[in-house]
């Protein structure tokens, strides 16, 4: 084991947070906010769940594919979340409002997405 990464925390570990998004959906994919408060599922149902780390519950739902999301991205000012779903497109989402800003279709599924810096 990595010493330096054993001592990083010193006494304070990291704090575990165990929830749960719901009933009827299975978590595909996450990505975190570059801050760390904020993770990003995208679920089998095609929805995107936004979980507040601040509040530790649920900030938005997203209905943002008919297929599972299989990729998220976070933008770099966090404002802007980009998803890529076996439904063959990708879409940019405006965190705040939840509004799909731009959809793009494909002709086969889209299996990875990133924002170019």
């Amino acid at each position: 084991m990595n010493l330096e990464l054993l001592e990083s925390f010193g006494q304070n570990y990291p704090e575990e947070f165990d929830g749960a998004l719901d009933c009827i959906s299975l978590a595909v994919t996450c990505a975190f906010n570059k801050h760390g408060t904020l993770l990003a599922v995208g679920c089998n149902d095609g929805r995107i769940v936004l979980w507040d780390f601040l509040t530790r519950g649920i900030a938005k739902i997203i209905c943002a594919h008919i297929h599972p999301v299989c990729s998220l991205s976070w933008s770099r000012s966090g404002h802007k979340l980009l998803s890529a779903s076996t439904d063959n497109s990708v879409s940019i989402w405006d965190v705040l409002s939840a509004e799909c800003e731009s959809r793009y279709r494909f002709q086969s599924p889209i299996l990875k997405v990133q924002f170019h810096p």
